[in-house]
């Protein structure tokens, strides 16, 4: 009996030390701990929300391509039915040519003008199957390679969809795990932040739903992305018109935050810069990051001490620089804000 409850209590002993030991340097009281806990579940709760929304938005993008996929099954078969009915034809074709070319040799044989004429048109009728056949089977082939085109141009932008969630879900996850680590003050101070953020997406609604300006909120920063096509002409940094009002609503908004660091970076896709004006796209992108914070200055309830401006070029692009379009998305201007957080 003595020997059951010493190997029942040395156990016990033994983790007990270990978690003395482990906690010597920390030591919660219940309200703290129960307070972390239900933080901890609370994350938890919201890591698996994430994780259960990127599994939904995976089994649907990956459903959508089994369906494409079923449907070039289905232009794969339909295609083979179209030769297969081709080549019945062109058998067809040519049993008729060579029924046709035995009457011809009848004809030749005979020798009349009539039969002669006989000779020719079925010549002509001959050629003028062919040329059908030929523009038929070039047509079949042009709309099927359009259709594989099209399939793998759609397979390939779900493809790319699907790594920017798989990013994203990164990229919160890293986040929580940032989140995990605030004090009540740096909570309350990204609150604010988050309020700002709000007031910004309701003065620039109209902007953001043409496209011309885009808000990105992570945890710790605020960027507001100017496109250049309402910013700037190509290849020059002087701002255009169109985009004061825009600037002027961010201006008034940054004004209410005067203790937050702002960066203005300026970004260019990759063609390179053909200019007596610059240099370079280094050159180009670092002079309409001043362009826009000269203006955003020219408000004196701005401090100057807590504004900065960087040009990186073409080597912080936000999507690969393949196709127009995406070209068109790295030519940028971005206002990164930066809340004064404690402990940060």
């Amino acid at each position: 009996m003595l020997k059951k409850f010493i190997r029942k209590i040395v156990p016990l002993l033994i983790m007990l030390i270990s978690i003395a030991a482990a906690d010597a340097a920390v030591f919660y009281t219940p309200s703290e701990y129960n307070s972390i806990y239900n933080e901890k579940i609370a994350l938890q709760l919201e890591l698996k929300t994430l994780n259960r929304q990127y599994q939904n938005e995976k089994n649907r993008y990956e459903n959508t391509i089994i369906g494409l996929q079923a449907e070039i099954d289905k232009l794969k078969r339909d295609l083979e039915q179209l030769d297969s009915s081709c080549s019945d034809k062109t058998k067809a074709f040519e049993a008729k040519i060579a029924e046709m070319q035995d009457m011809i040799d009848i004809l030749k044989s005979k020798g009349s003008e009539t039969e002669k004429n006989l000779i020719e048109s079925n010549r002509l009728l001959q050629k003028r199957c062919e040329d059908d056949m030929e523009q038929a089977r070039a047509k079949w082939n042009e709309e099927r390679e359009k259709l594989l085109k099209e399939t793998a141009a759609l397979k390939s932008d779900y493809e790319k969809k699907i790594l920017s969630l798989k990013d994203e879900i990164a990229n919160l996850n890293e986040e929580l795990s940032d989140l995990k680590k605030l004090t009540d003050k740096q909570k309350q101070e990204l609150a604010r932040m988050e309020n700002q953020a709000s007031d910004l997406e309701k003065q620039l609604e109209e902007e953001i739903k043409k496209g011309d300006i885009r808000l990105k909120k992570f945890h710790n920063r605020l960027v507001i992305n100017i496109d250049d096509k309402i910013s700037f002409d190509s290849g020059y940094a002087n701002l255009k018109k169109e985009v004061l009002p825009s600037l002027k609503k961010i201006r008034e908004i940054l004004s209410q935050y005067p203790e937050y660091s702002i960066v203005v970076e300026g970004h260019t896709d990759n063609v390179p810069m053909r200019s007596k004006k610059f240099r370079d796209n280094w050159e180009l992108s670092t002079e309409r990051a001043l362009a826009v914070l000269g203006y955003l200055l020219e408000d004196t309830d701005l401090n100057p001490v807590r504004f900065s401006a960087a040009g990186y070029g073409e080597y912080k692009p936000l999507v690969s620089n393949e196709t127009k379009e995406n070209r068109a998305l790295n030519r940028r201007v971005d206002i990164v804000v930066v809340p004064t957080v404690p402990g940060q």
